[in-house]
């Protein structure tokens, strides 16, 4: 049999189902709701980061000179200029009063050897001197001669008065004869041995004359033989300074000879630089102008004190200059002797060290820093420690490694951590834009 429900059971029955239904849309509508507040808030983040990045990117970097730290060599040194000169290189000079050149043996650039004749002199008084003492030697010898003979001749005399003087005593003894007679025959022996004496003592006093004329013809003979000019040492002719028939004077510069083995260099240092300066420091040696090589040597010589200026040159008036010797630990072959070359000498010197330019080295009061440029381009301040501070490179001892990127902050920039930092491009030569 069927249930028949009144209208007012069935509302009872639809009222629970609609609430349920109701319900049910407002936690979908709530639940929409957090999901979109939640992408909303992820958008606005997500917008706020790329407008902040953006904003970053679009910060202008500051155009500043890289420099790379790289290990090198840092020095202190003190720069010079003086002049070239050959080993043992010296000027020969006249030894005679009055002279006339009669032969130049040698030309510039001939290689000489020690003791090859190089100039010939003449000295015609001198030639006549030794030919006048040659004769007055003979004339000496002539006189020594005759007066050994007198002497021979005086002694045979006394040889004859003795036995004249003994046999007068015999016959004395044997009453032949008076004692006058024997007294005379005494006095005649006394007389010829004095007579011996005087041809002795004139025979020595002509030996010492003859020794005396020969001392003095080898002086004059010694003084001829310097007319022949020969090199004292191996070298080379730099320079002739006199020609055949010219007449010259005592000192009078004949020819200038080196060793091309060796090469000097002559300075003269101020006495502060002199000051820094030992013997066997190593030296840079150059000719003065572009692109010239470097030539390496050691001080040889340094003098112990100052010496007053002899106003030549560029010494200043009343500035004491010390004389120092730089010789070359080869010779160059292509340096000219007698020209000026520039002299750099090593006082102090660190190898293989990190190294900055000083124009990258900053100070705040007693700290030292310099600007890095991090993996993000952006400058972070950096302090260091220097060790050895050249002209041209400081040592770095403590806060940078290798490879690390610096700044060269010009003096009209300021730079603050976390400054964008852009490597300064070149300018282009007219060359390179042609």
């Amino acid at each position: 049999m069927t249930e028949v429900r009144s209208p007012g059971q069935a509302g009872e029955n639809l009222l629970p189902a609609a609430e349920s239904r109701g319900s049910a849309a407002r936690s979908l509508t709530q639940r929409a709701i957090a999901i979109w507040l939640i992408g909303f808030a992820a958008l606005a983040s997500a917008a706020g980061w790329g407008y902040m990045r953006y904003r970053g990117t679009q910060e202008e970097a500051i155009s500043v000179p890289l420099y790379t730290v790289e290990r090198s060599a840092v020095e202190l040194t003190v720069t010079a200029s003086g002049t070239l000169a050959l080993g043992g290189q010296q000027t020969l000079e006249s030894p005679q009063n009055e002279a006339t050149v009669e032969q130049v043996l040698e030309e510039v650039r001939s290689p000489v050897e020690a003791g090859q004749p190089l100039v010939v002199l003449r000295d015609r008084s001198k030639e006549q001197e030794v030919r006048s003492q040659q004769v007055e030697i003979q004339k000496a010898q002539l006189d020594l001669s005759r007066n050994q003979e007198k002497v021979t001749e005086v002694q045979q005399r006394v040889a004859a008065a003795v036995e004249q003087y003994q046999e007068s005593q015999q016959l004395l003894a044997q009453g032949f004869l008076s004692e006058d007679e024997v007294r005379d025959d005494q006095d005649a022996l006394d007389r010829v041995r004095s007579e011996l004496k005087d041809a002795q003592l004139t025979v020595t006093k002509t030996e010492l004359d003859l020794k005396t004329a020969a001392e003095t013809l080898a002086f004059l003979e010694q003084q001829l033989s310097d007319r022949i000019i020969v090199a004292p040492i191996d070298g080379v002719v730099l320079e002739v300074k006199t020609a055949a028939g010219e007449a010259i004077t005592t000192d009078t510069d004949l020819l200038t000879l080196g060793d091309p083995g060796q090469e000097i260099v002559n300075l003269q240092l101020s006495t502060l630089d002199a000051a820094k300066i030992s013997i066997n420091q190593p030296a840079r040696v150059r000719a003065i102008g572009p692109d010239a090589q470097d030539y390496l040597g050691r001080v040889v010589s340094l003098s112990p004190q100052a010496l007053a200026p002899n106003g030549g040159g560029n010494v200043q008036e009343g500035q004491a200059r010390v004389n120092a010797t730089v010789k070359l630990d080869s010779a160059s072959q292509t340096l000219i002797p007698g020209s000026f070359v520039s002299v750099e000498i090593i006082t102090e010197q660190q190898q293989n060290v990190l190294v900055v330019p000083p124009e990258a080295v900053q100070r705040d009061g007693s700290e030292t820093f310099v600007w890095v440029r991090d993996q993000r381009g952006k400058a972070d301040q950096q302090p260091v420690e220097l060790g050895l501070q050249g002209l041209d490179l400081f040592a770095v001892t403590e806060g940078l490694s290798q490879g690390d990127e610096i700044a060269l902050v010009p003096p009209t920039v300021t730079i603050t951590p976390g400054m964008p930092l852009a490597a300064e491009l070149p300018v282009p030569d007219a060359t390179d834009a042609e």
